[in-house]
């Protein structure tokens, strides 16, 4: 994320900072090559997000941080850092539809979930817990979990 300010009267700045922003988009390579990313997970992930923007919990977590900026923008002060609430609700949210999206496909364990997902097993085990008591995932017999249907 870059943010510059330009006036309407700075066209050849415009384009100058848009030309300079979109080579270094380039430059980053293809989405999750660097990172090391398989084009399986990364589109789980791509899609973990896409649904949490969907539901309200993670729009209403926007939506505070946005209300406490504009606060601080009326005293002068300027922060752009996301606060550790919605960091925690964005990270939350993610986890979880990434955890239900991996057991449509087939069943995981715990550790399998927490090695794709880049989270701590005790994390992996607090949503599995939350989804085992909403009804939406059961237990096999070898520890490894499935979405119920």
């Amino acid at each position: 994320m870059q943010l510059k300010w330009v006036s309407a009267a700075e066209a050849p700045r415009f384009v100058k900072l848009i030309t300079e922003f979109t080579e270094r988009i380039k430059d980053l390579g293809k989405l999750g090559e660097s990172e090391g990313i398989v084009e399986e997970d990364l589109k789980i992930r791509l899609l973990a997000a896409k649904t949490a923007l969907e539901k309200p919990r993670l729009r209403m977590a926007f939506a505070k941080q946005a209300v406490k900026l504009k606060e601080k923008r009326k005293k002068g002060e300027i922060e752009l850092i996301l606060e550790e609430g919605l960091r925690k609700t964005i990270k939350n949210e993610l986890s979880l539809n990434q955890i239900l999206l991996y057991l449509e496909k087939k069943p995981y364990s715990i550790s399998e979930l927490a090695e794709k997902i880049g989270i701590p097993s005790s994390e992996v085990e607090k949503h599995i817990s939350s989804l085992e008591k909403k009804g939406k995932i059961s237990i096999l017999k070898d520890n490894c979990y499935l979405i119920r249907k």
